[in-house]
């Protein structure tokens, strides 16, 4: 036998295996639709629509998958990632979303971003993380983000100003990050710390310059995180008054300088966690936000400190005797 039979023969012998296999239900694709839509769930966009190349079933399937993650921060071919996104959101149909991933350059792009996240919530999206970059002053999200029925989840990730609606109604919201974000208003940003549903809050070296008075009230809080950032307030700027009133925290921790005051009122903690640093700048008023934030968390059960913490609390001790000396009582 030449060559050239031996390989015609060894093609028809991979025909005639891959017929009997799509016949004797071996084959993948012999599976029922909705497994293999469960499958393609599991691979990234990118990923889902290459298997539409495997067979005329596969062709429609990544239309189908409930996850979108689209990452092109600082992609150095931002026109195709953006013309990307708007292919993929066009042509994949009706189906819900359940998790909708977008971080990227906003540039001048806000309006086409804004019916991204439209698209999104129209399809009635549980899970949203939101990270942008290169855009002037402030971000304008669609006012339907803030007023979504079935969103469980919310990250913003952005260092400009974060725009929030006149009202607000996010009833199933559970977990709620913000970072790096500047609030606007006191208003606003009360009305987004006081969910009914909120379980986990976590605001993560955020710029509250602009705020003067906000209250954290909400009923099912268990998780409460805050991170200040260094640069959170101007250090000629009185701080912001935040009152974190009638919850009952499973978990508490505060990082930074108190630039900003935090006080329970009429709130439990299980478990708290401090790590305040002494402002040179303003060590007295520092040292009087660190005793009212620990008076306020007297009943808690575990406790963690760091080194500065024990300073800074020395330092209000001091400070409050001398008031009592003053005061002659």
């Amino acid at each position: 036998m030449n060559a050239n039979s031996l390989i015609r023969k060894t093609k028809r012998e991979k025909l005639k295996t891959g017929k009997e296999t799509d016949c004797g239900g071996k084959s993948i694709s012999n599976l029922p639709e909705e497994v293999l839509e469960h499958i393609v769930s599991f691979l990234s966009i990118h990923e889902a629509i290459r298997t539409s190349i495997i067979s005329k079933k596969w062709l429609n399937l990544w239309k189908s998958t409930p996850n979108l993650t689209f990452y092109g921060a600082y992609s150095p071919k931002r026109k195709l990632f953006m013309d990307f996104v708007e292919r993929v959101l066009v042509l994949r149909g009706p189906s819900n979303i359940e998790e909708f991933r977008l971080s990227c350059e906003a540039k001048d792009d806000q309006s086409r971003i804004g019916t991204w996240i439209s698209a999104a919530v129209n399809r009635n999206v549980k899970d949203v993380y939101l990270g942008f970059s290169d855009f002037e002053s402030s971000f304008v999200f669609p006012r339907c983000l803030f007023n979504c029925k079935t969103l469980t989840e919310l990250e913003i990730d952005m260092l400009f100003i974060l725009k929030l609606p006149s009202s607000i109604s996010l009833p199933c919201l559970k977990i709620l990050s913000l970072r790096q974000v500047t609030f606007i208003d006191d208003q606003s940003t009360q009305q987004l710390f006081s969910l009914p549903n909120l379980v986990e809050l976590e605001i993560y070296e955020c710029n509250w310059k602009n705020l003067v008075w906000v209250t954290i009230c909400a009923p099912k809080l268990q998780r409460l995180a805050i991170n200040e950032s260094q640069e959170s307030t101007p250090a000629n700027s009185g701080g912001c008054h935040v009152r974190i009133f009638r919850t009952h925290l499973a978990y508490f921790s505060c990082w930074g300088t108190l630039s900003n005051e935090f006080c329970l009122d009429e709130s439990s903690v299980v478990e708290t966690f401090i790590s305040l640093t002494s402002d040179g700048d303003r060590p007295r008023e520092t040292a009087c936000r660190s005793y009212k934030l620990l008076e306020g968390i007297s009943s808690v059960k575990t406790l963690y400190l760091t080194i500065d913490v024990v300073d800074v609390f020395w330092i209000t001790l001091l400070i409050c005797l001398l008031f009592r000396l003053n005061s002659g009582t």
